[in-house]
């Protein structure tokens, strides 16, 4: 059985679901691979595409020679690659553990995956990168940090923004909307679309974002307001723009004075629940589709306004064409 070889930087979660399971004492691989089954069967976005019951005569097939619950881990992986939609994962017990306890593990540099400055004296420019941390610590420290650094670049000169999302992976969505909030205004900037067509909204407002009324990340100071509230604000991707970073994508899709510039992005663009098991393991599987701010749905990569080449070397922000275009629009506007 082939391995889904997904890496975990392109995690996107939107929120924990709990299912009746088996107590751990009474654990057993049948009890096992039942309870993934069911969660796979009744939430994945693809469930209509796989037979089941197929499948599930294959997996007890192979569970009469199973005799410990890290052996069915194969299983697991196997029935997420049948699923197709390339983004499901499964954390094993001892990495979800890693995954929610960066805090420990990392350093405030590590955590810290973005940068910001200013270019021409007059732009705003931040870069983007994937933020991989399921640990409350990690994600405040990002979310109030990236507010704070565009809080320090923000000035009354300041023309506008360039965001720049060319290396971000993917992770974590919530801190990262959280912390560009002040770019993105307030309100709905995107939705989620599950297979019966259910649109849960997700949204930034006074430091706050997350999906529908539930609010998934806060920042812990007072959010910061930009002076000039409604900014030209440049968006940068490229085909490493992957999953979350295609979530902070959309959200600025059909936002008034915005545009995006360089290359299709990854084309991940879909959401992961996170389902926790028994074991202390969890499923983060594909069960929506992202949809922008006006409802027009993706689904696969999501094209620039301005398609751009990304320039193979560069050594300077200034020498790059994409960062050049995206500074001659801004100044166009004005």
């Amino acid at each position: 059985m082939n391995t889904i070889k997904i890496s975990f930087k392109i995690l996107i979660f939107l929120s924990v679901l709990s299912c009746t399971s088996p107590k751990k004492e009474d654990l057993t691989p049948q009890k096992y691979m039942d309870e993934v089954l069911d969660i796979i069967e009744k939430n994945s976005i693809r469930r209509d595409s796989v037979n089941f019951k197929h499948l599930k005569g294959l997996i007890n097939e192979k569970l009469k020679t199973i005799d410990s619950i890290e052996a069915c881990y194969p299983l697991i992986e196997y029935t997420l690659t049948e699923l197709k939609d390339h983004h499901s994962i499964f954390m094993p017990k001892a990495q979800k553990a890693k995954w929610e306890s960066t805090s420990k593990t990392k350093t405030i540099n590590e955590l810290i995956t973005f940068s910001g400055k200013t270019l021409n004296n007059n732009i705003g420019y931040i870069s983007m990168k994937g933020f991989n941390s399921g640990d409350s610590i990690s994600i405040q420290t990002y979310a109030d940090s990236l507010q704070s650094t565009i809080k320090s670049i923000d000035h009354k000169n300041i023309k506008g923004w360039i965001l720049d999302l060319r290396k971000n992976t993917g992770g974590n969505c919530w801190p990262m909307l959280a912390g560009v909030g002040p770019l993105l205004n307030e309100g709905i900037c995107g939705y989620f679309i599950d297979r019966k067509h259910k649109k849960s909204s997700w949204f930034y407002k006074n430091g706050e974002t997350g999906m529908d009324s539930t609010i998934i990340t806060k920042i812990s100071k007072t959010p910061y307001k930009l002076i000039n509230e409604t900014p030209c604000i440049a968006v940068l991707t490229s085909s490493k723009t992957c999953s979350s970073g295609e979530v902070v994508t959309v959200a600025f899709r059909n936002k008034k004075n915005t545009k995006s510039f360089g290359e299709p992005t990854a084309g991940l663009t879909t959401g992961n629940t996170q389902f926790d098991l028994s074991d202390g393991s969890a499923i983060f599987l594909t069960t929506s589709i992202y949809a922008d701010r006006k409802g027009v749905v993706f689904g696969g990569k999501i094209n620039p306004d301005e398609l751009l080449t990304e320039p193979s070397v560069f050594t300077e922000l200034h020498e790059d064409p994409v960062i050049k275009r995206a500074t001659e629009w801004i100044y166009e506007k004005h």
